[in-house]
């Protein structure tokens, strides 16, 4: 923290400048995902998501070997994955989440770090992903890590599993990856 004081004759003004606290990732690591991690996995997705993946659509995603998919482990426990499909000079990311108890604290943003480090080596220009429309949380995560809304997909996602009639909108969005530095 910065302190700046001016004297203006009697008058004393001080002015405060605060520095924004970020959460050191010590001791984490990101993994390949793997069919051993299905219930670290499982617990996450079922916490983080009204509407989760079953076992047999995260164990297809992992086993699918066009799909990348990471673990990052923090203190020795998954906290958090994602998986994504490359294709061409494009990857989508199919599914990502982190235990409730480290949200907010940058291991998602992290992730994503890592994912985009792996597709500029292999020269992937984008990265493409949908969210709900009621996911606002989401949405203002993503916006903040240079993601830009790209286009709306109508009634594309189930509102609940209770009324399956009721639809809502999926946002497509979109990050640009400079490949200047691909080794």
């Amino acid at each position: 923290m910065m302190l700046l004081t001016l004297r203006l004759g009697l008058m004393k003004l001080d002015t405060i400048t605060k520095t924004k606290l970020t959460t050191k990732l010590i001791s984490t690591s990101f993994n390949q995902l793997l069919e051993t991690d299905i219930e670290s996995v499982l617990l996450i997705e079922r916490q983080s998501s009204n509407n989760p993946w079953t076992q047999t659509q995260l164990l297809q995603s992992i086993k699918n070997p066009v799909n990348l998919g990471y673990s990052l482990v923090y203190k020795s426990e998954i906290i958090g994955y994602l998986i994504t499909m490359p294709v061409i000079e494009s990857a989508d990311i199919l599914n990502i989440a982190i235990n409730s108890r480290y949200q907010r604290k940058g291991f998602g943003k992290a992730l994503i770090e890592h994912l985009v480090q792996v597709l500029n080596k292999r020269g992937i220009n984008e990265v493409l992903l949908e969210v709900r429309q009621s996911n606002v949380s989401a949405i203002q995560f993503y916006l903040a890590l240079g993601f830009k809304e790209i286009s709306i997909r109508k009634n594309y996602y189930t509102k609940n599993s209770n009324e399956p009639s009721v639809k809502e909108d999926g946002i497509i969005m979109r990050l640009e990856i400079s490949t200047t530095n691909k080794t």
